[in-house]
């Protein structure tokens, strides 16, 4: 509790310092300003015109995430939170989803069975939308892998249902990872090498240059690889980005890029609940259990998973973006993409604590009380898609009102096939407690052949924007889709017939809207109010659902009101922002191949984010969310009556706050420092199951050796706190311990 007074504390100065912006944002710059003329990315539609002096704010970008009408952040009705590739190197994020997880209220985890998995207001899994470059790569927990960070110029964050710009799939938030573009000024290059503790690697380089005038191409290539701190979950990853981009003249554009990555996840599944009753030895401040579960000494950092575990894949994505500038008023802009990805799961994922005689592996063998029973589960994948997407851009006057309109449609055919398979038992073997026996993944009758789960899915939506700027100071943002969902989702049974009682086909035509007013208080402080519907795929995988498990799509609604300001000649920005979300119709996944109803759940909260700029040397942020989540009515299983609950792995309370003293007494120098806290989360459906709060510290030092070289020491977790990251509710006998202390040292490059 005291944490969490901590946490509204902070926000509470927060609110105070909002409240006197409005009077000091009016108050004009001192010393001598340089007007600046801030016109506009290239891709998703120029922005709006917004002149400023000094020092452009960041609440004046414009981010491809707020959708294709060019709006700021000031003037985008929703919370946006954008993390760029300068902020991920300084704060040592090695991947995407650990930017991420600095935006406010937002956290991430899962197994690797459900990998790139983020939690946002309330909602985790398929809830969230995770994009690439503004692209649909399908049901988040089970397509979508960790993207390397030096590949990326920004995460995007979007919070709340964003179905009217991006169509299925987001009802916490959406996730969009932009990669780096070619620049036409001059050759580019950027390096990255680091070292750190569980023989953890990190790469990358690569560059931009032009060609000629008219043809630029930027080249990037990065490679992390660790043992693990679990030692022998062992990932690794490669991916390689490259992109041509050609201007021939001012008008009109054309880029076309290529992404391939292969990657091995962590084949970490956790560690085993136990009864302590029966083992002693409780590590305490991690957990408690109304059932009397818990970890033992014994098993910390225990790898249990086989030696030869499998959780590999392949993915290749090109795309071309072409835009032509028609007349001064007129734009359209065309995205056309084909995904090929090809990934293979074969572990040990499910670890049960075996706490009386009785059970038997499936080859027979008695299984001794006290040991750990494992399963087998592999899954193969292919998935095929290809898109086009298509959107005009008109500017007018309507009764001498500045008007933006976006008229545009899309679709996208994919085909994904998923082979999977379990033995014929409970228990496939079992290893020892305290030290897991290094065994092969061995063949177990039952599981070949494999199940065979074809599913064709055709979606097609026509779509539109408006932003009508009412007055200088006003403006009114309003958005329509409505889709053709085509899905045909097919089993077989393991001797190849087809199973007409879990398969099925189903039509579905969502429609949804987004409208809310943005109004400027002055120039620097701007409040909004939208009300959002989101209608689409019920929550759960879409493609672990079978016949009867659900006939109409979920439908969701969120209304949010906030406030975004800057002061200070740009150096404080804030945004606050309170949310209201409530969902029906939705599933819920209650296995690793399974599914059910859960009727509906709310989620309410607040989120508050701050950057202060102090003076040259000293710069402060920090955020603080809230969230109340809880489900309707709610059986997850014949014994087990959710309705009410907690949802689980959801913290009430979550808080960033980093510190960063630059060139320090006047050297090259850098010292950094940051703390994360995450409050006690439900581990659970049943709520029987309370997972522990947490608070992580993380500092640095950065020494700038050369213009454009910086050499960096990190220690995370400085304090060694252990903590649980993650429940996964699929595997509920086991949880995932988060990352002890940590160090690592690197060089980073860029001319």
């Amino acid at each position: 509790m005291r944490a969490v007074s901590r946490a509204f504390g902070l926000l509470a100065i927060s609110v105070g310092c909002i409240s006197s912006i409005c009077a000091v944002a009016a108050q004009p710059l001192k010393g001598k300003a340089q007007p600046l003329k801030k016109t506009g990315t290239l891709w998703n539609g120029a922005p709006e015109e917004i002149t400023s002096y000094g020092k452009t704010p960041t609440l004046r970008t414009t981010p491809a995430i707020a959708g294709k009408l060019g709006l700021s952040i000031q003037h985008s009705p929703a919370t946006i939170n954008v993390v760029s590739h300068d902020l991920m190197m300084q704060r040592g994020y090695a991947q995407a989803e650990e930017a991420a997880d600095s935006a406010p209220g937002v956290t991430s985890g899962g197994s690797p069975g459900s990998p790139a998995q983020l939690l946002m207001r309330g909602f985790s899994g398929n809830q969230i939308l995770v994009l690439r470059d503004g692209i649909y790569f399908g049901p988040t927990t089970m397509v979508n892998r960790p993207q390397n960070s030096f590949n990326l110029e920004s995460v995007q964050i979007l919070k709340g249902p964003s179905s009217v710009l991006y169509g299925q799939g987001a009802v916490g938030g959406t996730e969009d990872m932009r990669t780096r573009d070619p620049t036409f000024d001059a050759p580019h290059a950027n390096a990255l090498l680091s070292y750190g503790s569980f023989n953890t690697w990190n790469a990358g380089i690569g560059g931009s240059a032009p060609i000629t005038k008219t043809l630029a191409i930027r080249t990037d290539f990065s490679r992390t690889s660790s043992d693990g701190y679990v030692k022998g979950a062992d990932p690794h990853s490669n991916d390689f980005t490259t992109t041509l981009l050609w201007k021939p003249t001012d008008k009109f554009t054309a880029r076309l890029s290529m992404d391939y990555l292969t990657d091995r996840l962590s084949t970490y599944y956790g560690t085993p609940l136990v009864n302590l009753s029966q083992t002693g030895g409780r590590v305490g401040g991690l957990l408690s259990s109304s059932q009397g579960l818990g970890i033992t000494k014994a098993s910390m950092w225990r790898y249990y998973n086989v030696r030869n575990a499998q959780a590999s894949s392949v993915n290749a994505t090109p795309t071309l973006h072409l835009e032509w500038q028609v007349t001064p008023n007129i734009l359209i802009h065309n995205s056309s993409y084909f995904i090929y990805s090809k990934r293979l799961w074969n572990n040990a994922e499910s670890l049960s604590y075996i706490g009386s005689s009785g059970s038997t592996d499936a080859s027979g063998n008695t299984i001794a009380p006290g040991r750990i029973g494992r399963d087998r589960f592999y899954v193969f994948q292919n998935q095929h898609q290809v898109g086009d997407s298509l959107y005009a851009r008109f500017d007018s006057t309507i009764f001498g009102m500045k008007n933006r309109f976006i008229l545009g449609g899309d679709a996208y055919y994919l085909r994904f096939i998923r082979n999977r398979g379990f033995p014929n038992a409970d228990y496939a073997d079992s290893v020892s407690l305290a030290s897991p026996e290094q065994t092969e993944l061995g063949d177990f009758a039952g599981e070949y052949p494999y199940k065979k789960s074809p599913t064709t899915m055709v979606q097609a939506g026509l779509y539109m924007e408006d932003v009508l700027t009412i007055r200088d100071d006003l403006r009114l943002v309003g958005g329509f889709r409505y889709d053709w969902l085509s899905l045909n989702r097919q089993n077989y049974n393991q001797d190849g017939s087809y199973s007409a009682a879990t398969s099925f086909k189903g039509h579905y035509n969502p429609d949804n809207f987004r409208i809310g007013p943005v109004f400027d208080i002055t120039k620097n402080v701007s409040v909004y109010g939208v009300y959002t519907t989101g209608e689409d795929p019920p929550g759960s995988n879409l493609f672990l659902a079978n016949r009867g498990q659900f006939t109409r799509l979920s439908h969701s609604r969120q209304g949010e009101i906030g406030i975004k300001a800057n002061a200070w000649d740009g150096r404080f920005t804030t945004t606050l922002a309170f949310y209201d979300i409530r969902r029906t119709r939705m599933l819920v996944a209650t296995g690793v191949d399974t599914v059910a109803t859960a009727g509906a759940q709310k989620s309410r909260g607040l989120e508050w984010q701050g950057d202060l700029i102090l003076d040259r040397h000293w710069s402060l942020s920090g955020n603080v969310a809230y969230t109340y989540s809880r489900y309707g009515s709610f059986h997850p299983s014949a014994s087990v009556d959710a309705s009410g609950n907690q949802v689980p792995d959801v913290p009430a309370v979550t808080a960033n706050l980093w510190a960063i003293w630059s060139r320090v007494q006047g050297l090259p120098l850098d010292l950094g420092a940051g703390m994360r806290y995450v409050s006690s989360r439900k581990g659970d459906y049943a709520n029987t199951l309370t997972l522990k709060d947490y608070a992580l510290v993380n500092v640095f030092a950065a020494w700038h050796a050369y213009k454009g070289v910086t050499m960096y020491g990190r220690i995370d977790n400085i304090g060694n706190k252990r903590f649980i990251q993650w429940a996964d509710t699929s595997y509920p006998d086991q949880v995932l311990l988060g990352a002890p202390r940590s160090f690592s040292i690197s060089v980073q490059a860029g001319f």
